[in-house]
């Protein structure tokens, strides 16, 4: 299977799989790339938290501490294509 479609599987998936995943309690100066990439293991895939977590996140860029989002459980590996996340050099 090619990366784009995987990421495009792991991108459909992920719009129910906040039932089936873990929930992550946001820190101060997270962002859905840091998550991502520390829970995803590819900070690009902020999409896929953002997909899975649109009744809780309406800006994929305001996310704030204290909030609660699903991770969704892991898929196939995908290799991301998406340019460059929102908050991603707030490390």
């Amino acid at each position: 299977m090619k990366p784009a479609a995987c990421l495009a599987a792991l991108l459909l998936a992920a719009t129910d799989a906040g039932a089936e995943g873990r929930l992550h309690e946001v820190q101060p100066g997270e962002s859905l790339a840091v998550i991502a990439g520390r829970e995803l293991g590819d900070p690009r895939l902020w999409p896929v938290l953002y997909r899975a977590n649109r009744d809780r996140i309406k800006d994929p860029t305001r996310i704030y501490p204290g909030q609660r989002i699903s991770i969704p459980p892991p898929g196939p590996e995908p290799s991301a294509a998406e340019p460059e996340a929102p908050g991603e050099d707030e490390e």
